[in-house]
């Protein structure tokens, strides 16, 4: 009688479940090659047109990735025997995802005003030092800017 095991990789061995086959090569290679610093950076990893792609959470990986890739693809081409479809490969490539990329949206929230102003911007202005002077107007204008509107 077969086991678990044996039924599983027949079923993977045939060209519909094909992905399957990959899926469990690239867990394989990111368990045995890869340090966890480097597990951590990366998303996800994905085949495509021959190259193996390696969607990372940083730019700074990108760029550190560019160090390692032929090795990577090097170490696959070693041991066919552990991965028979990542040996076959050409290239390794590492990318950003645009959701990464994209710049987050800032919640725009109605600003709660916890105090009142007390001061109703009237005041004389005795400076006489112009800079001062200048600096004492703005304080004047920004009191009035604060002021409830009357409706």
């Amino acid at each position: 009688m077969k086991d678990s095991k044996h039924i599983i990789s027949l079923l993977k061995a045939q060209s519909e479940f094909a992905k399957l086959l990959i899926k469990d090569e690239i867990n394989l290679f990111k368990a045995a090659y890869l340090t966890p610093y480097l597990q951590e950076q990366i998303l996800f990893i994905f085949v495509k047109n021959q190259t193996l792609f390696f969607a990372a959470k940083h730019p700074a990986f990108c760029q550190e990735f560019n160090y390692t890739r032929e090795q990577i693809i090097q170490t696959l081409r070693q041991y066919p025997q552990k991965f028979p479809t990542l040996s076959k490969l050409s290239e390794a490539k590492a990318y950003i995802p645009r959701h990464i990329l994209a710049p987050k949206p800032i919640p725009t929230t109605e600003i709660k005003r916890y105090f009142s102003e007390h001061s109703k911007g009237i005041f004389i202005n005795h400076s006489t030092n112009p800079e001062i002077h200048a600096l004492f107007e703005k304080l004047r204008l920004a009191i009035l800017r604060n002021q409830p509107t009357q409706e």
